[in-house]
């Protein structure tokens, strides 16, 4: 086994490598999503942490690089415009008050990273199934107890998602 040199960034590149190595054994396991989720929340407690601290890499707006990591079927409300149920079968219908990923351009990238790892962090998941097979999760944050963001991630926008923001902090 290998030293530890710099702890906040050999965890994610050695959470980087066993996604790229070891995500095709997990997934003819069918553990996948266990596996994507559990990274994905390694990575963003490292990555936030420290970014709250330093703020190097997820300072500023999010922008077109940032913006085409996040899957379409998201949708967020700002604190003043927290309803009861954000959720519903298809996001991009969810209410005209509802922000949309084009408007995800004014908000904070370490913000959006916050509201996954809340999400994780807090248990709000709900698999989503397809054909008999979990084929995604649906992730939300609750601000006073009210749902004020949604995201829904298929396997391959969560291994991407995971990946991408993994070389966005080492690079």
């Amino acid at each position: 086994m290998s030293e530890i040199d710099n702890y906040k960034i050999d965890i994610i590149q050695r959470t980087k490598e066993i996604l790229e190595s070891d995500f095709n054994e997990f997934a003819e396991k069918d553990r996948e999503v266990t596996f994507l989720m559990n990274c994905l929340l390694g990575l963003i407690i490292a990555i936030s942490e420290n970014e709250k601290k330093e703020k190097k890499v997820l300072k500023g707006v999010i922008d077109a690089p940032f913006l085409s990591l996040i899957p379409d079927k998201v949708g967020y409300l700002n604190a003043k415009e927290v309803s009861d149920d954000l959720t519903k079968s298809d996001l991009t219908e969810i209410s005209i008050n509802v922000q949309h990923k084009e408007k995800l351009v004014l908000k904070d990238k370490l913000w959006f990273v916050n509201k996954i790892r809340n999400a994780i962090a807090h248990q709000n998941i709900e698999g989503i199934n397809k054909a008999g097979k979990w084929s995604g999760v649906r992730l939300w944050n609750t601000n006073n107890d009210k749902k004020d963001f949604e995201i829904i991630f298929q396997i391959n926008e969560l291994k991407n998602f995971a990946l991408k923001l993994a070389e966005m902090y080492l690079s």
